[in-house]
């Protein structure tokens, strides 16, 4: 059996899904469900990582309902790890309320993992814009 790309592309993008300063549990979900729903959103809670597989074509209103329906604060840290594993992997880093744009700025395009909570911040600190691994300087400060 093999490691589900909700926990692998996290750790290859330098966001652990579990740390002791920041999250003790981990949700997973699809960003498509049957029928192209959205699937119903756990509500927040500041010691949760949050993981959405397959959710990149609709981060723009994922990142809203989190907002409004699941009471995720707008600086909420987000992560994109695109392409993990492969050569031309990239990290995005930014929060819940920016991690969209970032995303068209940097054509973001699937297979990408998407990861909302405070481990974004663990390895990368309050860093922004596109990284390619933890020992990377951000090619774009926000």
């Amino acid at each position: 059996p093999g490691v589900s790309a909700a926990f692998s592309s996290p750790l290859l993008g330098g966001v652990p899904v579990t740390h002791r300063e920041a999250a003790n549990q981990v949700i997973m979900s699809t960003g498509f469900g049957k029928n192209y729903s959205i699937p119903a959103l756990q509500s927040y809670h500041e010691e949760q990582t949050a993981i959405f597989l397959m959710a990149v074509g609709r981060l723009q209103e994922l990142s809203e309902r989190l907002i409004q329906d699941a009471g995720y604060p707008e600086d909420c840290p987000a992560a994109i790890i695109e392409k993990a594993s492969c050569p031309d992997q990239r990290t995005v880093l930014g929060d819940i309320s920016n991690i969209a744009q970032l995303a068209k700025e940097h054509q973001i395009k699937p297979p990408s993992t998407i990861v909302f909570g405070k481990v974004v911040q663990v390895l990368h600190g309050k860093s922004h814009g596109l990284v390619n691994s933890v020992d990377d300087s951000p090619a774009q400060e926000r």
